[in-house]
């Protein structure tokens, strides 16, 4: 509970918080937060798979491929210039959780403003990019924005209790079902005989991404478990933190928030440090989600591509929305189980549907199931769940350097794919890495960790699942 004392300073911040939370809210208040959340997770979404979709052009045009075919030998060596700097991001990771403790200090609104933003700038970067050179530059600056989540952060404290899974996977549904118009605007821009048509796809995510997140900043209000937590902490004297502070010590239950108290928390809770093996394990598995455009160009023409693009945003956001009824009705762990299934059997079915030329519908509905049970079971296993197990006053710490270890996870899987892409086909690789990993990371989920479905966020202490 300690915290630098700057007496001008707390009491300002006092008095701003106590007006925040004085300040009555509208009868549609829920409602219209809700709103701007999942348009910033739509941002969130697109800005995730616009790279992945847009991959193999952008690296025709700034690679000058003129064959267009991603089974030529300068396509292979195009990629294997941007794949490892793709694993490099995971570095990008180790400044994520000492970013986002700073919500824990300043407050989620500030940092939902600067996340949206942030992922419009590095669209643009890429938009505009003129060598390769910047080309990953842009996409590293989208990775470090990317994972942090703070929309989803936002839901886990400003909805009813009983309708947090539901109301987070409605609005990711909601967000993932607007990432076909990745498709749709690769049908509108997109041109096999004009090189840069590419960049035009990202022009309108990147001005929605600036505005929405200038915008969110002036609409939104800070989060009442936030205001609640900063409340308590700064109402207290000094001598009070200080005994506080040494009673938690004394009793293991000590909520102070920051990386390395977060660090220590999670390995000495049993519940999180479980949670943290089954995501390591896990996140293996999510490479296949850079390269699909690249099996699709190699399976059918560009226009047809577009078309794929289009479906599997669809089948993916039906799959999202669905499996949150699922997390609050069955629980996490069962929602779990039938997810991750999901995203094995489409994975397999997408693989198919390329291999047996199914067409683009077929191959766009498999990718969108596989890819809808392999998000949604990372966002319960990554985000809800760590979020259900950690104290308020050390939640987006806690979360954020489990985000950090994970990434050991991810890059383990991306560099097994660098290293043996250059034997073996890619669609096959991908069931040959993602299976017993994904299969591992259910049977620990399964047998290890406890449901967090019906727990209460502002009593969560630090021995609770101890």
């Amino acid at each position: 509970m300690k915290d630098h004392f700057d007496p001008a300073r707390e009491q300002r911040e006092l008095a701003r918080l106590q007006r925040e939370a004085q300040r009555p809210k509208g009868a549609h208040y829920l409602l219209f937060t809700m709103i701007v959340l999942t348009i910033i997770y739509i941002v969130d979404e697109i800005t995730s798979n616009v790279n992945s979709a847009m991959q193999p052009y952008a690296l025709f045009d700034l690679f000058k491929i003129a064959s267009r075919n991603v089974n030529a030998p300068e396509y292979r060596t195009a990629i294997n210039t941007v794949a490892p700097w793709q694993v490099a991001s995971n570095l990008f990771l180790i400044v994520s959780p000492f970013y986002k403790a700073l919500s824990d200090r300043f407050g989620r609104r500030l940092f939902l403003m600067i996340n949206t933003i942030g992922m419009g700038v590095g669209m643009l970067v890429v938009m505009t990019s003129q060598s390769a050179v910047q080309y990953i530059l842009g996409m590293l600056f989208m990775m470090f924005f990317t994972p942090n989540d703070m929309q989803v952060l936002y839901i886990m404290e400003t909805a009813p209790k009983e309708k947090r899974a539901t109301y987070s996977f409605v609005a990711k549904g909601i967000a993932l079902i607007s990432v076909s118009l990745i498709g749709v605007l690769s049908k509108v821009f997109l041109r096999e005989d004009v090189p840069t048509s590419w960049r035009m796809v990202y022009l309108i995510p990147v001005v929605v991404a600036i505005v929405v997140g200038a915008a969110s900043y002036l609409l939104m209000r800070e989060t009442p478990v936030f205001v609640e937590q900063r409340l308590a902490l700064l109402s207290m004297t000094p001598e009070e933190r200080q005994a506080r502070a040494e009673e938690d010590r004394q009793t293991g239950a000590a909520e102070q928030g920051g990386v390395f108290h977060a660090l220590k928390f999670i390995f000495k809770n049993r519940q999180l440090r479980w949670i943290l093996i089954a995501g390591f394990l896990f996140f293996a598995t999510t490479f296949y989600t850079s390269y699909y455009a690249t099996v699709l160009e190699g399976a059918m023409a560009t226009e047809l591509v577009a078309v794929a693009l289009i479906i599997y945003p669809l089948v993916n956001g039906v799959v999202t929305i669905t499996s949150g009824f699922f997390s609050d009705k069955l629980g996490r762990k069962k929602a779990c189980l039938i997810l991750g299934s999901l995203a094995l059997l489409g994975l397999l079915l997408f693989v198919l549907a390329c291999r047996l030329q199914w067409g683009p519908v077929a191959a766009g509905i498999f990718y969108g199931c596989s890819i809808g049970g392999l998000w949604s079971m990372s966002d319960t296993l990554i985000l809800t769940m760590p979020a259900e197990s950690s104290p308020s006053g050390m939640r987006a710490s806690v979360m954020g350097t489990i985000s950090v270890m994970i990434g050991a996870g991810m890059f383990i899987g991306q560099a097994l794919f660098i290293v043996l892409q250059n034997f073996v086909s890619m669609d096959i690789l991908f069931l040959c890495i993602c299976v017993p990993f994904m299969a591992l990371s259910l049977l620990v989920l399964m047998t290890k960790v406890k449901e967090t479905r019906d727990v209460d966020l502002d009593a969560i202490t630090a021995d609770t699942y101890n």
